[in-house]
C-alpha cells in the first residue's frame, strides 16, 4: 500500500498539493483526474521521489523522497529527446538499473525485441530518437518503461500524442502490466479513457483531492462535475460503458 499523509509541496509561499491523504492500493492501477493545474505531475513526482514534501508518502512503510532502492518507471508528458541514440539503445536504458548500461543479457536483448515488436516500434528500432514524431517517442517511453520491469510505473498523460488506435494500443500493454502486478498510477485528460482503464480514479483540484474511489463511482460523482466546474456531461453506452464529454457554453447573440 502507498500511504501518504498530510502531504504538502509548495513552491515559495504557495502551496501545489494542500494537505493531501490518500491510500493507493498496490497492484491496480489508479488514475489522476482534474483541470490543468490540479497537481497532478507534482503528485507523480512526489511518488517518483524526486520532488520533497512535508507530511508523509510512504511505499510498503518506507518513504519515498530520495529512495534509489524503489524499482520505478516514469513516463513523462515533456521528456528529455537524447541525441545520437537510436531507438532500441533507448529503450535498453530500461535494463540499465537492472544489468548495468551495455550489458544486457542475451535473455535481455530477447525481452527488449520483444517489447518494440509489442510497441510496434521494431521496424524503427534503428532510427534516432531525435527524428521521432511525438507519438513515436510516447510509444518509446513507453517501451523503455515496459523493458525496465518495474515493480511501480508513473505514467503522466501516456496518450497525449497518440492517435485513437495506438491510443488504445499503449493502453492495453499497460493494462498487462497491471496483470502481472505492477502498480500503475497515471495521470489522464481523457476521462472516458481513465474510466474504461483504471479501477479507482482519485479527482483533484486546486492542489487538493476531493474524491478517491472506484472508477464506476467517480465518474457519477458530484465531485468530478465540481472539478471541471459543472462543464462536463456523463452518458452511459448500450454496452452500459460510460463516456464523459464537455458541455458546450450556450453562446449569446
Amino acid at each position: 500500500m502507498i500511504k501518504i499523509d498530510d502531504l504538502t509541496v509548495k513552491i515559495g509561499n504557495r502551496a501545489i498539493l494542500n494537505d493531501i491523504t490518500l491510500d493507493i492500493p498496490h497492484g491496480h492501477w489508479t488514475c489522476l483526474v482534474g483541470p490543468n493545474g490540479a497537481g497532478k505531475t507534482t503528485l507523480l513526482k512526489v511518488l517518483l521521489g524526486v520532488r520533497e514534501y512535508s507530511g508523509s508518502l510512504q511505499d510498503n512503510g518506507v518513504e519515498v523522497y530520495r529512495n534509489h532502492k524503489r524499482n520505478v518507471a516514469f513516463v513523462p508528458q515533456h521528456p528529455e529527446i537524447p541525441t545520437g541514440m537510436t531507438v532500441a539503445e533507448y529503450v535498453a536504458l530500461g535494463r540499465s538499473k537492472i544489468e548495468g548500461w551495455g550489458n544486457e543479457s542475451p535473455e535481455s536483448r530477447a525481452f527488449i525485441e520483444e517489447v518494440l515488436i509489442q510497441t510496434q516500434l521494431y521496424g524503427m528500432h534503428q532510427r534516432h530518437v531525435a527524428q521521432l514524431s511525438g507519438g513515436e517517442m510516447q510509444r518509446a517511453l513507453i517501451a523503455r518503461a515496459l523493458a525496465q520491469e518495474p515493480e511501480l510505473i508513473l505514467l503522466d498523460e501516456p496518450t497525449s500524442a497518440l492517435d485513437l488506435h495506438h491510443q488504445i494500443s499503449v493502453l492495453n500493454n499497460i493494462e498487462i502490466l497491471k496483470t502481472r502486478g505492477v502498480t500503475v498510477i497515471s495521470t489522464m485528460h481523457d476521462i472516458t479513457l481513465a474510466a474504461m482503464y483504471a479501477e479507482r480514479i482519485v479527482v483533484m483540484h486546486d492542489g487538493k483531492v476531493l474524491l478517491n474511489g472506484a472508477a464506476s463511482d467517480v465518474i457519477h460523482s458530484s465531485e468530478l462535475r465540481s472539478a471541471f466546474d459543472n462543464r462536463i456531461n456523463v452518458y452511459t453506452l448500450d454496452s452500459g460503458r460510460p463516456v464523459i464529454v464537455a458541455s458546450k457554453d450556450d453562446q449569446e447573440n
